[in-house]
């Protein structure tokens, strides 16, 4: 899960409530900013973040030929 530390839209807190609940596997990437800091300022590390998850869990044999 991709969160930004101050969202004001979604709320920071309920993205960390819901990420407890979810079962493994998972992991938490917290970026610095606001709900569009994702998108924009600190698009590389999330962006980064998706393709590697993307890449253990969906399609390892694409992302490592």
């Amino acid at each position: 899960m991709i969160a930004a530390t101050d969202d004001n839209l979604t709320g920071t807190d309920l993205t960390l409530e819901a990420y407890e609940r979810a079962l493994q596997p998972k992991r938490l990437v917290l970026i610095p900013g606001g709900h569009f800091a994702p998108y924009v300022e600190e698009f590389s590390a999330s962006s980064g973040a998706a393709r590697d998850w993307f890449c253990s869990h969906l399609a390892p044999e694409r992302c490592n030929p």
